[in-house]
C-alpha cells in the first residue's frame, strides 16, 4: 500500500513537472482609461480575480460633478467580466474636496483603499478606509481620522504609507505650517490584519527642517527624511514611534533623497537612494549612491551605482524585495515625469508619468551593492517579479515594430549570478510575449498552486485577460 502511494505521488509530480503549457483568453470588457487610474489585478486565485481602479477627477476638470469612485471588477477563471462593484466616495456637499490616497491587498479576501475629504467652510479634514471583501462582494467604509484645517488652501498634505511586509499602514497628516507656526504632524499607524490602530499621536518637528521622504518599517515605526529649510544643504533622519522620537546619525557627506524600509532577521533596515555631496565628488559621480543602514546598530554602508545617471534619486520605486540568507535583492525602477505643452483645447495638461528600465540590485552580508543588473529596456511600464525557487521571472518591456509599439518579454534570472535568459512561448503561431502579454506589472499575477501566470492587457477602451499555465518551471 505504501509503495502504491509513493508510486502515485511520483506519477503526479512527474505529470505536474512536465505539464503542457497552455494559454486561455478571457472575453474583452470595456473601461474608461481616461478616468480610471491605479489599475491593479488583485485577490487572484484559480477561480476568480479582481481588477481594482480608482477615479479621482474633480468636477471643474470636466465641467461636471466630481468623479470620485472606487471600482472592483470581478473576473471568472479565464478573466471574463462577471460583476462590477462601485464605491462612490464623494460627499456631494458643495465645496467639499476629495482625494484618493492609495490602496493595497490585505490578504486573500480583503483589499483596502484610503480616501480623504476636506471642507474649508467647516475647517475639517477626514480620512476614510474602504475595505472590499470578495467573500461579501461589497465595500465597507469607515472614518478613521479627523483633523482641523485652517482653510481649503491651508489643509496640509495627507500621505498613506504601507510597510514592506504588508502588515501595516500609516496615515501621516502633514499640517500646513510656516515660519510663524509649529511644524505639527498627526500620525496613525494601523494593523491591516485587524484594521485596528497600533499607535496614534501628534508629533512636533523642528521648523528649521522640512519633510522630504517618509517610510514605514516592518515594526510599525515611521522614519522621516528632513531637509534643511532655505539654501543650506543639510539632511537628517528622524525615527518616530509610539515611544520613540530620535535622530538616526549618518555621514553628512551623503545626501539621501528617497527612503525605503525592510527587515532582515527581524531587524529593521533602511535603504536610502541619494548622492554624495558635490563638494567631495566630481560630475556624474555625485548621483546614484545607495546607503544601506542598520537601524539597530547605526552602521551605514554607501555604494555607488549608475541608477540615476544625471537625475536625482527621489523618484526611485522599489518594486520587490527578496531576502535570501544574508543577501538582499531589490528590483527598482525610476519614475520620470514630463509635462506636455499647453494647447488651445487643454491649457493645463496633466503631467505624464513613466517608469525607466527595471534594475536588479543585490546587497551582500555587509550591505554593499555587489551586483547591479538591468532587467531590460523600457517604454514606461512597471515590471513584475515572480520568485520561483532560485529563479526570478521578470517582465521587461521594449519597443517593437516600425511605430514603437510596446512589446513585452519574460526574462529568467538565476538568483546567485543574476545572469538573464530570455524565454518565449509560441501561441497562435506567434511569440506570446511580443503579441499578447504586454501588461503593466500591476496587472500581472502569479497563482503558484496551479502554476498560472495572469496578464491583464489594457488598451484605451478595453481590457482582456490572458492566462498562461505551467510556464514557471
Amino acid at each position: 500500500m505504501i509503495k502504491q502511494i509513493i508510486a502515485s505521488a511520483l506519477i503526479t509530480a512527474s505529470v505536474y513537472s512536465y505539464a503542457q503549457t497552455k494559454v486561455t483568453e478571457g472575453t474583452k470588457f470595456t473601461v474608461d482609461a481616461n478616468l480610471e487610474t491605479d489599475d491593479k489585478l488583485v485577490l487572484a486565485d484559480d477561480y476568480n480575480s479582481y481588477m481594482f481602479s480608482a477615479i479621482n477627477i474633480d468636477g471643474l476638470m470636466r465641467n461636471t460633478f466630481p468623479h470620485k469612485k472606487l471600482l472592483m471588477r470581478k473576473l471568472d477563471q479565464n478573466g471574463s467580466l462577471v460583476d462590477t462593484y462601485v464605491k462612490d466616495y464623494a460627499n456631494k456637499t458643495n465645496g467639499v474636496l476629495h482625494n484618493y490616497l492609495g490602496s493595497q491587498q490585505i490578504d486573500d479576501d480583503k483589499f483596502i483603499a484610503f480616501t480623504e475629504e476636506y471642507f474649508g467652510k467647516e475647517n475639517r479634514k477626514e480620512v476614510f478606509q474602504h475595505v472590499f471583501s470578495r467573500k461579501d462582494g461589497a465595500f465597507t467604509t469607515k472614518s478613521i481620522a479627523k483633523y482641523s484645517i485652517e482653510s481649503t488652501n491651508r489643509s496640509g498634505t495627507t500621505y498613506v504609507l504601507f510597510s514592506e511586509n504588508g502588515k501595516y499602514a500609516a496615515i501621516f497628516n502633514d499640517r500646513f505650517a510656516n515660519k510663524k507656526t509649529d511644524n505639527v504632524n498627526d500620525v496613525l499607524v494601523m494593523d491591516l490584519r485587524t484594521l485596528s490602530p497600533v499607535w496614534n499621536k501628534e508629533i512636533t518637528l523642528s521648523n528649521d527642517y522640512v519633510e522630504k521622504s517618509l517610510t514605514l518599517t516592518n515594526s510599525a515605526k515611521i522614519v522621516v527624511l528632513r531637509k534643511a529649510a532655505g539654501w543650506k544643504e543639510s539632511y537628517k533622519l528622524e525615527l518616530v514611534s509610539n515611544t520613540e522620537d530620535k535622530d538616526l546619525p549618518f555621514d553628512d557627506k551623503y545626501i539621501p533623497e528617497k527612503l525605503y524600509a525592510f527587515s532582515k532577521n527581524d531587524n529593521d533596515y533602511l535603504v536610502t537612494f541619494g548622492r554624495k555631496n558635490a563638494a567631495v565628488t566630481i560630475g556624474a559621480s555625485t548621483f546614484g549612491t545607495v546607503m544601506y543602514y542598520d537601524m539597530k546598530s547605526g552602521k551605514a554602508v554607501i555604494s555607488n551605482t549608475n541608477l540615476a545617471g544625471s537625475k536625482d534619486m527621489n523618484d526611485v520605486k522599489v518594486i520587490k524585495t527578496i531576502v535570501k540568507g544574508d543577501e538582499v535583492l531589490m528590483a527598482v525602477q525610476q519614475e520620470t515625469v514630463t509635462r506636455p505643452m499647453p494647447t488651445t483645447m487643454n491649457r493645463f495638461p496633466d503631467p505624464v508619468y513613466s517608469l525607466d528600465a527595471g534594475m536588479l540590485m543585490k546587497f551582500n552580508k555587509e550591505g554593499e551593492v555587489k551586483q547591479f543588473v538591468a532587467a531590460g529596456t523600457s517604454t514606461g511600464k512597471r515590471i513584475h517579479v515572480v520568485e520561483a525557487g532560485d529563479k526570478l521571472y521578470i517582465s521587461a518591456f521594449y519597443p517593437k515594430g516600425a511605430f514603437g509599439n510596446t512589446g513585452f518579454s519574460m526574462k529568467v534570472f538565476d538568483f546567485a549570478n543574476l545572469k538573464p535568459q530570455e524565454v518565449s512561448l509560441d501561441y497562435k503561431g506567434r511569440n506570446f510575449f511580443q503579441n499578447y502579454g504586454f501588461a503593466d506589472g500591476n496587472m500581472i499575477q502569479y497563482v503558484p498552486n496551479v502554476n498560472k501566470m495572469m496578464f491583464l492587457q489594457k488598451s484605451s477602451k478595453d481590457v482582456q485577460m490572458f492566462n498562461v499555465y505551467n510556464f514557471i518551471k
